[in-house]
């Protein structure tokens, strides 16, 4: 699913030749094959069942609920957190994809450059789609997948991943199967309700079906300036998570001429942690490149004086 989304990105690259996605919209239209790819990419990597992505956070979290038989008191306080962790990771990669897939394929184009973009070729095509059905089948037959790892498994730990006595389409995380997740049943049941929802509403509602206009809120001519930005999308999470990061916002007044908002976040364990080791690193380096001077008669020198320290060091014990 990484990997999908990953190339479902460099194809909106290559088309349309931006890097800002608040520059990005309506490219669902332009770019049918890499859309509904990336939609797949988008459902898996959230989380959502029947696909690969669920089937493994399902593991996750029934591993954590069984995890009380670890005989190990400090080790069933953090499990817990761990699941609090996962769940967090879980709603995020949730609300990103619904950032990165809206604001990309969804509205209207931003930019009047977008109107030129293409759909990828045939071989992005084809890289494109076994990946989506990768997903797909990855979250349909967990079960036949850990069967093939487990061989890996019991080579290196001797512990087998496969499920003993339980049902090929039954993905149950311990052999009780206290509690089990069936993905082609989901998939099953999600299949007819789709299917009787559209034959429902075409016997049913299909003569009262009258088509109109989009309601626009009272506003005539909907424009993209209307739109949702990126910026603004990821604005309730800044202000959630505003304490993890260093955020410095240029505020316009109302004596400006050229008003504008500008904001710079920035990671505050970058600028506290790793920025200070990277000068004491530096400034080490620049202490130690003092001894490289590049002659071949000091370093025998330091050679020599080295000899003679470990021979007083010999003599001494």
């Amino acid at each position: 699913m990484k990997s999908l989304l990953f190339l479902g990105t460099g194809s909106v690259l290559h088309a349309t030749g931006e890097r800002n996605l608040g520059r990005l919209g309506g490219l669902i239209h332009r770019m049918p094959w890499v859309a509904w790819a990336s939609l797949v990419g988008v459902l898996a990597i959230a989380g959502l069942p029947p696909l690969n992505g669920f089937a493994s956070e399902w593991l996750l979290l029934q591993s954590f609920l069984f995890a009380d038989r670890i005989p190990h008191e400090f080790v069933n306080l953090l499990i817990p957190m761990s699941m609090a962790v996962v769940a967090l990771a879980a709603s995020l990669a949730g609300y990103v994809m619904v950032k990165f897939f809206g604001v990309i394929f969804l509205g209207q184009p931003r930019e009047r450059s977008l109107a030129s973009a293409h759909d990828c070729g045939l071989l992005e095509r084809l890289g494109l789609v076994w990946l989506a059905l990768g997903c797909v089948a990855l979250g349909l037959a967990p079960v036949q997948v850990l069967g093939a790892l487990s061989q890996v498994t019991r080579q290196l730990t001797g512990i087998s991943l496969s499920q003993q006595g339980g049902p090929w389409w039954l993905l149950a995380p311990v052999p009780a199967r206290q509690v089990s997740y069936g993905p082609l049943i989901f998939f099953l049941a999600i299949a007819l309700v789709v299917v009787l929802t559209v034959v429902g509403v075409r016997l049913f509602y299909h003569q009262r079906v009258r088509r109109g206009p989009a309601w626009d809120c009272g506003f005539g001519g909907l424009t993209p300036r209307m739109q949702d930005t990126a910026e603004g999308f990821g604005q309730p999470i800044r202000n959630i998570f505003q304490s993890f990061f260093s955020i410095e916002r240029e505020l316009p007044t109302p004596f400006d001429h050229a008003p504008h908002y500008r904001i710079r976040i920035t990671d505050r364990i970058w600028r506290g942690l790793y920025q200070p080791l990277g000068r004491l690193v530096h400034r080490l380096a620049d202490a130690v490149a003092v001894l490289q001077q590049g002659r071949i008669s000091v370093y025998l020198l330091y050679g020599f004086g080295t000899l003679i320290v470990l021979l007083a060091l010999a003599l001494a014990s």
